[in-house]
């Protein structure tokens, strides 16, 4: 950890050992995907009593559920017997039961039945399913950990305000849209790429640009719990962007709040998730992903524009092949506050330095 605190300044670009040594990966695992609030779902994914979706958080395998009386709920997926994996695809019971010896569960995670054991042998109060931390904002779902984390409505209490005032309690989730990919490249550089507009004039000069111009980017407000940026858009109103750390990046425009999240699986891959939420019902499923992706995104009018999204994997699976060498780490321009935002929520987690007070400039 005294290494990684060495090398953190928020005012600058990470250090090339951010994206590809063992021990940031150790060190986030341990005080940001096992000890922070995680993007897992959204509501929609669950939508009716006794619903369960197997997820993962860090490395650690979780089982969303709503319960009986339609509560979300978080449990580990693991057996108290042997560690078996109890869930693998999105199913419908009452009861969890282990697919190895029958050990059964209640949807609290209390143990109820052991086969073939004589009565007493197993004292099922300390063979429970461990319980974690789930609530939900906005209709997406955020599980953790860490018994003693932050209430997620005080996490995000800065930008709250501003989704509300552009009705985002009037969208729904739509969980039949949401696609999964896996990306070369270590989760940093992925939502990095994801919450920043600079590199829109170049990465997607004639994609995104010409509609939503790199020069037309502001900051809202921000800090290390959440970041709110905008920008105009060309015949619409400007989008929202909220940027969610660790790996959440969604944005807002009238009728649509579309969604990147992204979760590590070693230095240099990392999953990356889109999905989001609509003013009405779409029927979309036989849809060219990424066509569909940028409409939502954008608007209807983008859906004449190329797709963005393989520019934004080209360019951040260069970085990863490039952050095999060192470098100085660059001053952040003025335009990526909210990349220092992110850096200071990197030092809060890991180095435990309490990050600066939210700050907020003047709207355009």
């Amino acid at each position: 950890m005294d290494s990684i605190r060495l090398a953190m300044d928020p005012n600058r670009a990470l250090p090339a050992s951010a994206y590809r040594d063992q021990a940031w990966l150790r060190a986030e695992k341990e005080t940001i995907w096992h000890g922070d609030w995680v993007f897992v779902a959204t509501e929609d994914a669950l939508p009716v009593p006794g619903d369960q979706l197997p997820v993962v958080v860090g490395d650690q395998p979780v089982l969303l559920l709503r319960n009986q009386a339609g509560e979300l709920t978080a449990l580990s997926n693991l057996c108290a017997h042997r560690g078996t994996l109890l869930v693998e695809s999105p199913t419908n019971s009452k009861r969890i039961q282990c697919p190895y010896h029958a050990w059964t569960y209640d949807d609290t995670g209390r143990l109820l039945a052991v086969p073939f054991a004589p009565t007493d042998t197993i004292d099922k109060a300390s063979h429970c399913l461990p319980a974690y931390r789930v609530a939900s904002w906005h209709g997406l779902v955020f599980a953790s950990l860490n018994p003693d984390v932050e209430p997620l409505a005080d996490r995000f209490a800065a930008i709250e305000p501003l989704l509300v005032r552009r009705g985002i309690n009037e969208l729904r989730h739509q969980a039949v849209l949401q696609t999964t990919d896996v990306w070369a490249c270590n989760w940093k550089v992925a939502i990095l790429n994801a919450m920043e507009s600079y590199h829109l004039f170049k990465v997607h000069a004639t994609t995104l640009e010409p509609v939503s111009p790199t020069k037309g980017a502001y900051y809202i407000t921000g800090s290390a719990r959440a970041t709110a940026t905008g920008g105009s858009t060309k015949g619409h109103d400007d989008y929202l962007l909220v940027s969610l750390p660790p790996g959440f990046v969604g944005v807002l425009t009238r009728g649509s709040f579309v969604w990147l999240a992204v979760h590590p699986i070693d230095t240099d891959r990392c999953t990356v998730r889109t999905g989001g939420a609509f003013a009405s019902h779409r029927r979309g499923g036989g849809l060219d992903r990424l066509r569909d992706w940028i409409g939502r995104t954008m608007g209807e009018v983008a859906y004449a524009v190329p797709d963005f999204l393989p520019e934004d994997k080209a360019i951040c699976e260069r970085v990863q092949r490039g952050i095999g060498g060192d470098f100085a780490p660059g001053q952040l321009v003025p335009m990526e506050r909210v990349v220092a935002d992110f850096g200071h929520y990197l030092n809060w987690r890991l180095n435990e330095v309490e990050p600066p007070a939210v700050h907020t400039e003047p709207m355009p």
